[in-house]
């Protein structure tokens, strides 16, 4: 009798332990204004060389008004704006100055796409890449 009692305990328990709800704080999101440095790096299927650019940028989000992109916009990198959604893992860039159908090489990168990324209080980091393309941004709060 007593080892049935104490199995039941010991059940009980154990199913308790089980039902406990874990509750995580949400990541941040990000927001405000941001600076730091655009890479691109190209590999060529007719040199097979690597060429790789960068552009010194500003991004600024806002949940009010979507996002824009500044800074060195001559050449690597071309300014936009438009709107952007994020979840705590993954954001999204609706580029508004971007023409249907444009390609992602060559010519001037858009900010456009989803993107996984990393915000802490010291960095904002995404990048996304394909078969010949990798394109990465690193940012931090200003």
């Amino acid at each position: 009798m007593k080892k049935n009692l104490y199995l039941l305990l010991l059940t009980a328990l154990v199913s308790a332990a089980g039902c406990k709800k874990v509750t995580t704080a949400p990541p941040p999101l990000p927001v405000g204004k941001f600076t730091g440095v655009f890479t691109r790096i190209h590999y060529s299927n007719t040199t097979h060389k690597l060429d790789t650019a960068t552009a010194n940028l500003t991004l600024n989000l806002s949940a009010s008004t979507g996002y824009s992109v500044t800074g060195d916009t001559t050449t690597v990198h071309a300014g936009s704006h438009g709107s952007y959604v994020v979840d705590g893992y993954n954001i999204q860039f609706i580029d508004q100055t971007l023409k249907p159908n444009t390609p992602l090489y060559p010519g001037k990168t858009h900010l456009a796409g989803i993107f996984n990324y990393v915000y802490t209080d010291t960095r904002l980091q995404f990048g996304a890449s394909n078969d010949t393309l990798y394109v990465s941004y690193n940012l931090q709060p200003q």
